[in-house]
């Protein structure tokens, strides 16, 4: 499993879990989790006249087809090396969702930024999260160089 939120960061373990499952002739599963409470938080429905829409359904559009970008850049990727993948794209909280959608036979494979000492106490990461939660092997590819 590859969970990416898009960012220069996650897609560093993008890049280790497609080369992983090109080197093991297995296919990839790309996930893309939208999470709702990010933004909807404190957030209220809007009526304009004759016009029926809210604030969330706008923002949850935008993040919808953010989400299908981000899988179709993973998909292209894969693509060009060979590798089988699927992608799913989900709503929730993103550990819950990565978490949910393995088991202990998988391989998450998952960026961090490799903070240490106090940083790392407050960090409340994503990675961190799943690290704890699952019973999947989990490998954190951590950015080579400071870009």
């Amino acid at each position: 499993m590859i969970p990416t939120d898009g960012s220069k960061l996650s897609y560093i373990g993008v890049i280790e879990g497609l080369r992983a499952a090109k080197a093991h002739g297995i296919p990839a599963l790309a996930v893309y989790v939208m999470k709702p409470a990010s933004y909807s938080e404190g957030l209220i429905d809007y009526d304009m006249d004759d016009v029926d829409f809210s604030a969330r359904d706008i923002i949850d559009e935008a993040m919808k087809r953010e989400g299908e970008k981000v899988l179709e850049r993973v998909e292209k990727k894969a693509e060009e090396m060979g590798v089988d993948i699927e992608t799913k794209h989900v709503e929730g909280k993103p550990y819950a969702e990565i978490t949910r959608l393995t088991d202990q036979d998988d391989i998450i494979y998952m960026s961090s930024h490799g903070h240490s000492g106090l940083s790392s106490i407050f960090m409340g990461s994503t990675t961190e999260r799943v690290l704890k939660h699952t019973k999947a092997t989990v490998a954190v590819v951590k950015p080579k160089d400071s870009d």
